[in-house]
């Protein structure tokens, strides 16, 4: 039998390379995205949640994606179109 051990203590303070996003100074009058998982444990709280953020953050357009499943990622091409349409993000994923 063979036992390998891996070292714990990973590198794991370098960031993943990637895209530099730029950051807003407001939030009002930008658009806002709503993604949800819609996992059971926040089917109330949810749309409750979407309505105070709506008021109190004042976008200029609202969009939303509910993923199909809980337990399943959002697919890259439902990520990128989401993308595409809002200036930032709001994510529930359940509790």
């Amino acid at each position: 039998m063979i036992l390998r051990v891996r070292d714990p203590r990973a590198d794991i303070n370098t960031p993943p390379e990637g895209k530099r996003v730029r950051r807003l100074e407001t939030l009002a009058g930008t658009r806002m995205g709503l993604l949800w998982s819609q996992h059971a444990s926040s089917e109330k709280f949810w749309p409750v949640f979407e309505r105070v953020a709506e008021q109190a953050l004042h976008p200029s357009e609202v969009h939303r994606l509910y993923k199909d499943s809980t337990w399943n990622v959002a697919t890259p091409d439902q990520v990128s179109g989401f993308a595409q349409k809002v200036d930032f993000v709001l994510v529930g994923v359940g509790g």
